[in-house]
């Protein structure tokens, strides 16, 4: 159910102690010059409209879905034309005020939807969802940086020293493929033969990717996508019900583990 279409009277009436909203947000933001600036848009609500459809399947919880928020923190690629990057602070805020909103609504589940896996912009995420717990009783899970920075912690334990460079982590092969799948008429697939891998040496240094090499806006490989791989990739998006079926099984009120101490730390340093 889309909030968007939905009268006050019918929102009025939601079972909210039955029911988890679904938060989307992802900001307008360059993918490279075969993908349109809205990637992080489509794949947000995608992945809100699938992981409901499979809650509706193994859950009582009915999930409900908030209007896309097309903002966020994307400062690495913040000097190209088709970026939005807000402030931090200003981000957080709007984070902690839509959060105090629907909680007065009644709504006492939520789920954030972000695929944009800026540190910046997850950190802002975390910090609007730790003021907005401190004023109102709201169970809330944003699993995408536990995912991304759980998995780095794990892998750089292995080795003496993390990666300098990550070959496909923007308009790569991964995005391309999902947009082949799902949007086919909204890639310039005539240029995919002609975009070669980009990777950043110095992803840790201080700039934009841009000032960093990646003149064209893409880091990773989009010559290797493919509809077929976008039809196995899309799949994924569905983990996002996994947090709510957490948040179902839950009880006491208290945020489920889903983001480590380690985790807890890099956010707090963004």
């Amino acid at each position: 159910m889309y909030i968007a279409k939905m009268s006050w009277e019918e929102i009025e009436r939601i079972q909210f102690d039955k029911s988890v909203l679904f938060l989307p947000i992802a900001p307008i933001e360059e993918h490279g010059p075969h993908l349109p600036a809205g990637v992080d848009c489509i794949i947000a609500e995608e992945a809100c409209r699938r992981s409901s459809m499979k809650l509706q399947k193994t859950s009582s919880l009915k999930p409900y879905i908030f209007p896309l928020i097309p903002l966020g923190v994307a400062v690495e690629s913040a000097d190209f034309p088709g970026t939005i990057s807000l402030p931090e602070t200003l981000f957080a805020a709007l984070i902690h005020q839509t959060l105090l909103n629907v909680t007065r609504w009644g709504f006492t589940k939520c789920v954030i939807v972000s695929p944009h896996a800026s540190p910046a912009h997850l950190a802002c995420i975390h910090a609007g969802i730790q003021l907005a717990q401190k004023e109102c009783a709201i169970q809330i899970v944003e699993p995408l940086a536990q995912w991304v920075f759980g998995f780095s912690i794990s892998n750089t334990s292995k080795r003496k020293e993390a990666p300098s460079s990550i070959p496909d982590i923007h308009a790569g092969e991964y995005e391309t493929s999902m947009m082949l799948h799902l949007h086919p008429e909204l890639v310039k697939s005539e240029k995919l033969p002609y975009l070669p891998e980009r990777a950043i040496e110095n992803m840790r240094e201080p700039g934009t990717w841009k000032e960093k090499g990646a003149i064209e806006g893409y880091l990773g490989t989009p010559s290797k996508a493919s509809e077929e791989k976008g039809k196995q990739y899309i799949q994924s998006l569905e983990k996002w019900a996994d947090a709510a079926l957490a948040l179902e099984k839950h009880t006491n009120n208290e945020l489920p583990p889903f983001i480590s101490a380690k985790v807890a730390a890099i956010l707090e340093r963004m």
